[in-house]
């Protein structure tokens, strides 16, 4: 019975920890629900997650940031963690996610709308360290439309920061679809979805760092993000499921 007690508490205490996570900020909404479900099942976890576009928070990783689990918006990013030994493992693709058009100005949201000259703003996430971001442009550019519009591309730094401007600012904005999907953004219709034919598939992909390895807590957030739970979940946000 002793023995039972110590292994109780052994596991028990082997959750109770900290998790830091790092993740793009497309993920924002869908974490947060994510996140509930998990603490329901771990309720002594505390789980800290610092959402930036996935340049960024590479940079911040190999520069020695203390994260245990890195959620990236693309697989190269997570990939080059790996090869450059900040990760224990390959990256593993969690889901996929799609660009949408917003405008809260009222002008169409297509692609073709974009050429309107009286759209003077076009706001899309850093190309350079966003995802998104570069899926957009090279949208744009096998459109065969990217030279006639990008002297209107405004670049934020990240997809979150993208439709803050979008809202706030731009007459016209390439956002996270998923955002739209949070009750927040109900009241935001006049979108469309782009084509993602248009553009390299944003398989979305995680690896456990260096700094989880011996952290039970980010495997098990790990598995979780993969279970049928957290993919319902992500799915509900717009996010197409993984294989």
């Amino acid at each position: 019975m002793r023995t039972l007690l110590l292994l109780l508490a052994f596991v028990i205490c082997s959750f109770a920890s900290n998790l830091n996570i790092a993740a793009a900020a497309n993920t924002a909404y869908a974490l947060e629900e994510i996140k509930r479900k998990f603490t329901k099942l771990h309720p002594d976890a505390k789980i800290n997650i610092t959402l930036g576009s996935s340049g960024k928070l590479v940079a911040q990783i190999k520069n020695g940031a203390p994260f245990d689990l890195f959620l990236s918006a693309n697989t190269s990013f997570a990939d080059t963690l790996y090869k450059d030994g900040f990760a224990v493992d390959k990256p593993q693709i969690y889901t996929s996610g799609s660009v949408a058009i917003l405008s809260v100005r009222g002008y169409e949201p297509s692609l073709n709308s974009l050429k309107n000259k009286d759209i003077k703003t076009i706001i899309i996430a850093n190309p350079k360290t966003a995802p998104y971001g570069a899926a957009t442009i090279e949208a744009l550019k096998n459109a065969g439309i990217y030279d006639e519009v990008k002297h209107k591309i405004v670049e934020s730094n990240s997809i979150g920061d993208a439709l803050n401007q979008t809202i706030k600012a731009g007459d016209i904005g390439f956002v996270a679809a998923s955002a739209l999907k949070t009750k927040q953004m109900l009241q935001y219709t006049n979108y469309s979805i782009l084509d993602s034919s248009l553009h390299t598939s944003i398989d979305q992909a995680m690896v456990i760092l260096n700094n989880g390895k011996d952290n039970k807590l980010a495997k098990a957030f790990y598995d979780f993000i993969l279970s049928k739970t957290a993919q319902d979940i992500f799915a509900k946000f717009g996010y197409k499921s993984i294989d």
